[in-house]
């Protein structure tokens, strides 16, 4: 087995017992991004995917951290959560007594810990104009800029460097929750539309129907069922294009990983 199977095989453990948790507290969620495509294209991982991601709903999320607080083995898991744990607004749940260094090297909580992770991406609800989800879209990458300065991100892009250095306004409460407040502003309304904002996605590839994520449909991924968008194809679509075509040799990396220890596992 390579170093990048055992990794995956180590990965799905954690999934297991985490669709597990969201099974038994009926949280609904769904596979995410490239790990989406792994479950239709590939009934499993992406050949050379070294993470998985998961995102929910705002209010499945918010029952989900609290879940895995009460639930989840303290000893074997870490649940390194969005904007308390560290200040970006997504989180972690990773397998203690492994460690996983990323190359963005982005990944120590409160606890310091480094384990081996899902990510746990939270959709938010937004307008179904588009004038107005344009503001809520910058509010809500105004908010990421600002979580990369506290966590001192390291880029060569002088691009992302001067946003995160115009966020340093957040640091006054009152502008910090002006922005909080309008990146969440349709949170607990009926929408037509969700968003995800915290991945890195451009304005076009973040916002969807309601009805694109509908009821989580389960679907073979390894030796297991996990569940994606009940409209896959038009997710996918929007967010990679022809996601059936696979990508060129020099594309088909690791972009995750630099240094990994599997501990007993």
């Amino acid at each position: 087995m390579t170093e990048l199977r055992h990794l995956q095989m180590v990965i799905l453990g954690i999934m297991k017992d985490i669709d597990e948790l969201c099974q038994r507290n009926h949280i609904d969620y769904y596979l995410d991004g490239g790990s989406t495509i792994g479950a239709v294209r590939h009934q499993g991982f992406i050949p050379w995917d070294d993470d998985l991601d998961i995102m929910m709903t705002y209010d499945n999320y918010e029952r989900f951290i609290q879940a895995c607080r009460e639930q989840l083995d303290p000893d074997k898991y870490y649940i390194q959560e969005g904007l308390r744990d560290w200040p970006l607004n997504y989180s972690k749940i990773k397998l203690k007594g492994t460690y996983f260094e990323e190359i963005e090297n982005n990944n120590g909580g409160k606890d310091n810990e480094y384990g081996i992770f899902i990510d746990v991406f939270k959709i938010d609800n937004t307008s179904d104009k588009r004038w107005q989800q344009r503001i809520q879209y910058a509010f809500a990458k105004y908010r990421v800029c600002y979580g990369q300065l506290l966590r001192t991100y390291k880029t060569a892009s002088w691009q992302k460097k001067l946003f995160m250095a115009l966020s340093y306004p957040m640091k006054i409460g009152f502008i910090r929750h002006f922005v909080i407040r309008q990146s969440e502003r349709y949170n607990g309304k009926d929408t037509e539309y969700i968003a995800s904002f915290y991945e890195p996605r451009r304005f076009k590839n973040s916002f969807f129907k309601r009805t694109t994520f509908g009821i989580p449909q389960y679907m073979p991924f390894e030796d297991i069922q996990l569940p994606v968008q009940a409209d896959y194809d038009n997710y996918l679509t929007t967010t990679f294009g022809n996601y059936m075509q696979l990508p060129p040799m020099e594309d088909r990396q690791q972009k995750h990983m630099l240094n990994i220890d599997f501990g007993k596992y």
